[in-house]
């Protein structure tokens, strides 16, 4: 299964022609692309629930983003996002601050994230009481966190480091600075991330090359998840 083949050259246009005259004109097109990626997100959806228990109930509609841009606080006021994506969320629809599996496609490098199609798992901008309850348990586990962040399949797709708006340069407090593993604690994002090639994008086999990354960090998903049930 693969996204319409008007996704990109769609998203292509709408970078130069941002604004609500071009996007009317060309509405169909974007409802065609937005009905595919539905189709693709709930069958994405039909196979992880299997992996992750947490994702049971989530749906295409309550996991796909909006094309609206939100303009109130930002200098870019052109109207429309230049890509499409989806986030299957722990314990409900598109949840800030939980582990889940986010995949996008389009022009745009958004949340700082290169290349025309991005995917990963783990937590994104945690509430500071789900980083604190995260970094305990990494503290408390050391073995069992680098088994998953060493294992083949984990280190295929997302390498040696996390994602992250911002690293601390210094340990966090209450935690020893001479600690072996203290560079672990200083994340304040703990995503998986990983650009899909070219050569895959061309194929027919999108919706099984995603599975295939979002796998690989169901481990890391479920280790932050068991950090922070008595947060939930």
């Amino acid at each position: 299964m693969n996204l319409h083949p008007d996704t990109m050259p769609f998203f292509t246009e709408l970078t130069v022609n941002n604004n609500r005259p071009w996007f009317n004109e060309h509405k169909e097109r974007w409802l065609a692309i937005k009905a595919v990626f539905e189709e693709f997100t709930q069958a994405l959806i039909d196979e992880m629930v299997h992996c992750d228990e947490t994702l049971v109930g989530l749906t295409a509609k309550n996991s796909v983003y909006r094309i609206y841009r939100d303009t109130r606080f930002s200098p870019d006021k052109t109207p429309y996002k230049t890509h499409i994506a989806c986030f299957l969320s722990s314990w409900g629809a598109k949840n800030s601050g939980v582990p889940g599996y986010y995949f996008q496609m389009g022009t745009e490098e958004a949340y700082g994230l290169e290349g025309t199609c991005n995917l990963g798992g783990g937590i994104f901008m945690p509430e500071p009481d789900a980083l604190a309850a995260i970094r305990q348990e990494i503290f408390y586990c050391p073995e069992e966190f680098e088994a998953i962040i060493s294992a083949p399949s984990y280190r295929k797709y997302f390498g040696s480091e996390f994602f992250t708006f911002k690293k601390l340069q210094r340990v966090p407090k209450g935690y020893p600075a001479d600690w072996e593993h203290a560079d672990w604690l200083k994340y304040k994002d703990y995503c998986t991330t990983y650009t899909m090639p070219q050569r895959v994008l061309e194929g027919g086999n999108l919706l099984e090359e995603v599975l295939k990354v979002w796998k690989a960090s169901v481990p890391l998903n479920k280790f932050i998840q068991r950090a922070m049930e008595e947060l939930h």
